[in-house]
């Protein structure tokens, strides 16, 4: 039994790093919410510079602005530059001039990395003049290629994992020690959980140049590219978590002195700090309203190493220790029961404003994959209910372990929490919301020979752009005399929208539009191509919220 239980819990470490090293990160965090030009936009002259507009402040050390044309061949840009807003550098908005283009379609790659250190990058077309070519293949498969190899982006989930499995049994093996004496084992937990820790955020700051910049470790692994990581947020961050876990040796070296109250305090003090340096660097700190984010973020980690910290040193402490140490187990539980509901509210309320509500839930991989977390986390705590029972009910000798089958019981749990911490790793590099903020809405409509491409430039709720081009499936079109435009509400529950079109070239039409509410709207447009023929157009058009 005891082999089983080992190669269980070995089980659960490398299932663990698998969930983490196979893993796909969705590379976007701060989605674009606009560009200049506007994706699929249709322009009379070539523009003078592109710009784009995040929905977060987003870094540039690591990023780039490329330029296709139609025939593929890359055009130089500039290195790329934040916008300024009165005086002031907006690191929201991201720029580069551009040269001067002939007439055709050109395609935009663009790559940055939002402040939680995870990389941003997306495609889109423009239009220069009456013809042009579809590129959206060719942006596919530039960004399918553009993504960091395999290996990088493993390495960095099992980076980011052994950061939260290092500190969490740091923290929770800290706190079981105070109610124990003159244990050296405890002391190899300790030490070797702040080793983890230090480990896992040492390939994190060596990893995040090749993760950011979609390269491979021997291109882009240097002193250079780890200086400049460190002059990011994320760098900011990793020392002051390096500068707290050499405090914590301190704090580790005089453990005699654990049952002073100003000591006590001080290992509170930097655990909260320690917290800190993850949900500063990470979705919490880029969220508004970001202080009470970030402070539920630290309460729902102090929880889970209170929790799960604590169970994994019970296990690591051998089951001889576990049998001789009813008390401590009998006092670890106490606390268990009470971080337990305070980890799942904390959970559900972070998960709420990170998604903005639950309606994408099961819509977007962050729902997904936190999803799959809650019934990891569900499943682990109805593993431990039973003991965890008698515990409350009763004081607990050794022969009362035996009965229930303690250690069999917690190695159950602990295994599915190292799995839990995984999927943590995983969510880590998601975005909680569709990155594709700016994604347009196309369509083509043909009535009588006459074909209308349709673009509304972004398909989400608040202000939009609609471009429309009117021409015949093979020959020349008159100038079209009159053209309207409304758009209602599928339901009904808002009166129509007139749309007020401008010619801005050839049969080209284009509109601002501000779109008040998501769901399925019926977009009509009433043409006339000559002077005793009416057209009428009509389209279901998806606008996301």
């Amino acid at each position: 039994m005891r082999k089983f239980l080992r190669f269980s819990f070995i089980a659960a470490l490398l299932c663990g790093a698998g969930v983490v090293g196979s893993a796909n990160p969705v590379e976007a965090h701060a989605g674009l919410k606009s560009s200049e030009p506007a994706a699929s936009s249709v322009l009379e002259k070539s523009p003078v510079e592109i710009v784009l507009k995040f929905a977060e402040q987003v870094e540039i050390s690591f990023g780039s602005i490329r330029l296709f044309d139609a025939n593929s061949k890359l055009i130089v840009l500039p290195v790329p530059n934040y916008g300024i807003a009165d005086d002031v550098v907006d690191a929201k908005t991201v720029r580069v001039g551009v040269p001067d283009l002939e007439p055709g379609s050109y395609l935009v790659i663009w790559r940055v990395v939002s402040v939680d250190s995870h990389p941003v990058q997306g495609a889109f077309g423009f239009q220069i003049g009456s013809r042009g070519t579809n590129l959206t293949d060719l942006g596919v498969e530039i960004l399918a290629n553009s993504s960091a190899p395999g290996l990088v982006r493993g390495l960095m989930g099992i980076a980011r994992w052994l950061s939260f499995l290092g500190v969490m049994v740091l923290i929770g093996s800290m706190l079981l020690a105070t109610r124990m004496s003159g244990q050296s084992r405890i002391e190899i937990v300790i030490k070797s959980s702040w080793f983890v820790a230090v480990v896992g955020s040492v390939i994190v700051l060596v990893m995040q140049a090749p993760y950011a910049l979609g390269s491979s470790l021997s291109d882009s692994v240097s002193v250079t590219s780890v200086r400049q990581v460190l002059e990011t947020r994320l760098g900011t961050w990793l020392i002051i978590r390096s500068v707290i876990l050499l405090l914590f040796l301190v704090i580790i070296w005089k453990r005699d002195l654990h049952q002073k109250p100003i000591w006590r305090m001080a290992t509170t003090i930097l655990s909260i700090v320690l917290f800190a340096t993850f949900s500063i660097s990470g979705h919490p700190g880029m969220r508004q309203f970001s202080a009470l984010s970030i402070g539920t973020d630290i309460v729902h980690f102090l929880c889970v190493a209170v929790w799960m910290g604590g169970l994994l040193t019970i296990v690591l402490l051998g089951r001889k220790w576990q049998s001789e140490s009813p008390k401590v187990i009998a006092w670890f539980s106490f606390n268990a029961t009470i971080a337990m509901p305070i980890m799942v509210a904390t959970g559900v309320a972070q998960a709420w404003r990170m998604m903005e509500g639950f309606q994408n839930l099961f819509s977007t991989t962050y729902g997904t994959v936190l999803s799959i977390k809650v019934v990891l986390v569900v499943t682990a705590i109805a593993a431990g209910t039973k003991a965890r029972q008698i515990f409350k009910d009763k004081k607990v000798d050794s022969e009362d372990l035996k009965k229930i089958k303690f250690s069999k019981t917690i190695v159950v749990e602990s295994a599915i929490g190292l799995v839990v911490l995984a999927v943590t790793a995983v969510l880590v590099s998601v975005p909680p919301l569709s990155v594709n903020t700016a994604a347009p809405f196309t369509a083509t409509l043909v009535q009588s020979n006459v074909i209308a491409d349709i673009t509304i430039t972004p398909a989400r709720v608040g202000n939009s752009q609609i471009h429309i081009v009117f021409s015949p499936p093979g020959g020349t079109l008159e100038s079209i005399e009159f053209v309207t435009a409304r758009i209602s509400l599928v339901s009904g529950e808002i009166p129509p929208i007139p749309i007020g079109l401008k010619r801005i070239g050839v049969n080209h039409f284009q509109a601002n539009l501000q779109v008040p509410r998501g769901g399925e709207w019926l977009l009509e447009l009433i043409v006339k191509p000559a002077t005793n023929r009416t057209l009428r157009f009509s389209q279901i058009v998806k606008i996301k919220n």
